[in-house]
């Protein structure tokens, strides 16, 4: 069984301790990973994994350059396997939280559907799925001034300590897009009958909104 691949791409940190997350999650199902910034260069063929998640935050509507650069150089090699892309973002904690106004809403899910319609343009490469993925807001990211600015623009309804960390990752539903990639990997190996896929626990139409020819 080859092993699957975690490439992340962040600025501030936590999409790494999301890339971190995911590979524990892998090892707990039994299965080697490998996790490895974008920026690296030193990768062999990705022909010798299973599967591979990307993860890419996201700042000012775009994703980090240094994935962008990744995806264009492996954009062939990505096509033969089974891949996941994940778009970490603030953007997608304010879409995905019911408690929200629905134009709040409404306007986080049309801006979330863009930055990932414009990774598709940008790389040329339609992943196997897109997923955003709510992300963190912190001081040890993001400093306090910038805290205040994200927050007022998202209409994020956070605490007033500075220093505290606010985590709006659902990290069960993430738990649920891996195993559906790591059965994927397992079945394409030929090592394990294929069963019915549960489908995960994220906005299926801002999927398929960007990954329709």
């Amino acid at each position: 069984m080859r092993p699957f691949l975690v490439v992340y791409a962040t600025r501030g940190g936590y999409t790494r301790q999301i890339a971190e997350r995911i590979a524990d999650r892998i090892r707990t199902l039994a299965h080697e990973v490998q996790i490895q910034d974008a920026r690296t260069e030193a990768l062999p063929p990705l022909e010798r994994y299973s599967a591979v998640i990307l993860a890419a935050s996201v700042h000012l509507g775009h994703h980090e350059r240094e994935m962008v650069k990744f995806v264009r150089a492996r954009r062939r090699e990505l096509d033969r396997l089974p891949t996941i892309f994940l778009s970490v973002s603030l953007t997608e904690a304010a879409a995905a939280d019911v408690h929200r106004p629905d134009d709040v809403r409404l306007d986080a899910q049309h801006a979330t559907r863009k930055m990932l319609d414009d990774f598709v343009l940008e790389t040329g490469w339609r992943p196997g799925r897109a997923v955003p993925v709510a992300s963190a807001l912190t001081d040890s990211i993001y400093g306090p001034v910038i805290r205040t600015l994200m927050r007022k623009l998202l209409r994020l309804d956070l605490p007033d300590e500075p220093a505290r960390e606010v985590v709006f990752t659902d990290w069960t539903a993430l738990n649920r897009v891996v195993d559906g990639l790591v059965r994927e990997g397992v079945e394409r190996s030929g090592t394990l009958p294929p069963e019915p896929s549960q489908p995960p626990a994220f906005r299926t139409a801002v999927e398929g909104a960007v990954l329709a020819p």
